[in-house]
């Protein structure tokens, strides 16, 4: 009995191993990637018939490294196969046939590359450089699952029953048409050849295939877009339906923003909405009445919402008595709101000796309004 760490692979996923420690009694099976497994275990004392239950790594498919070390021509002068010491009791052959002629026109005795393996019935070991690539890009996607500041550029190449074939770096991965974009799509038809961004979300063992969602991807991009959204309010937008309810339309704009037409918003369109004349897919123009949260947006058709601060300075002239609303106290003062979105501060040293709580309608005199920065200065009246 022999007690070391080995690397086990724990089901047929190739990437779900383990490093444990263990003992090797009689009919284990091991699964090693060290080369002359056998005769390492035969030195530590496992005796030959043990050899029949030991699966090395000349055994399974697997990426390794190797030397190229000869280079055959055809008759024609092409180069036919190449010769690569893995560090192994065989020497792995490469069919040249089967590789890109890039790949072909870069090899030279000598030079170290990563090839995959694949060991045959005869003991031969044929490789793969190409395939290398593809496993290892492969790797690359499996390992940013669940990492959100990792995307993938894609394409969709086939509408299948649930979603989509979607190439991702030469490999095939699926994309439910859940996770296609941030609403349902009206046309899945369309997506069909398109280049999308993509995030890996999981792996499928039973379909071995990697999931991925273009909405995951969107996603990322809300907080940004809706950043971008407060600073042109005022820009007008074209988006398209998504659906609707009995109070109105539902719009998607930006690439990843959705929000709400209300009934009374809509334009020229009562008897349309009313009829169900409006459909997914439909485009519309609109502006953003109000930005209540990431998931709540007011849109409009009647026109660009109005900036109160665009007319602030004439309606609130310096030395001017208005009433306002307290609806902040802090140890430096109090916030007061004049009317929906603007807002000033009264410093603590003009409230000594005032008794006041939030709610309090007060009257306050403007000392001067700069709508460029949206402060208004103000004082007890």
């Amino acid at each position: 009995m022999i007690e070391q760490q080995i690397t086990i692979q724990k089901s047929e996923d190739p990437f779900d191993t383990e490093v444990i420690t263990v003992k090797l009694p009689k009919g284990v099976k091991l699964i090693s990637t060290e080369p002359y497994a056998p005769e390492m275990l035969e030195m530590y004392g496992v005796v030959s018939d043990y050899e029949k239950d030991i699966y090395t790594h000349e055994n399974i498919a697997h990426l390794t490294k190797g030397e190229i070390t000869h280079l055959m021509k055809n008759p024609d002068g092409t180069l036919r196969e190449a010769l690569v010491d893995i560090g192994s009791k065989y020497t792995a052959y490469i069919n040249l046939g089967k590789e890109p002629q890039e790949i072909i026109d870069a090899l030279k005795v000598g030079l170290n590359i990563d090839i995959k393996v694949k060991p045959k019935k005869n003991g031969e070991v044929s490789a793969s450089i190409s395939e290398a690539f593809e496993e290892c890009k492969r790797r690359e996607i499996l390992e940013a699952i669940n990492n959100k500041s990792l995307a993938f550029t894609a394409t969709v190449k086939e509408l299948i029953h649930g979603g989509y074939w979607v190439e991702v770096s030469g490999i095939q991965t699926f994309m439910p048409g859940s996770l296609a974009g941030m609403n349902k799509l009206h046309n899945f038809e369309s997506l069909v050849g398109q280049q999308i961004i993509v995030m890996p979300i999981t792996y499928s063992k039973e379909k071995e295939t990697i999931v991925v969602s273009c909405r995951e991807y969107l996603q990322t991009k809300i907080p940004q877009a809706i950043e971008d959204l407060r600073g042109n309010l005022k820009e007008k937008i074209t988006g398209f339906v998504t659906g609707t309810t009995a109070f109105g339309v539902f719009a998607e704009f930006n690439e990843c923003l959705t929000g709400l037409i209300p009934k009374a918003e809509l334009v020229d369109s009562k008897e349309e909405f009313d009829n169900r004349d409006i459909k997914p897919g439909d485009e519309l123009n609109f502006w953003v009445k109000e930005i209540i949260n990431q998931k709540k947006i007011i849109l409009t058709q009647t026109g660009a919402p109005i900036d109160p601060w665009d007319v602030a300075v004439e309606k609130y002239p310096p030395f001017s008595e208005v009433k306002g609303k307290i609806t902040k106290i802090t140890n430096y003062g109090a916030f007061v709101q004049l009317e929906k979105g603007i807002s000033g501060l009264i410093h603590k040293t003009q409230l000594k000796g005032v008794e006041i709580s939030k709610g309090d309608i007060i009257s306050v005199r403007i000392k001067g309004v700069n709508a460029v920065e949206k402060k208004v200065s103000m004082a007890l009246a």
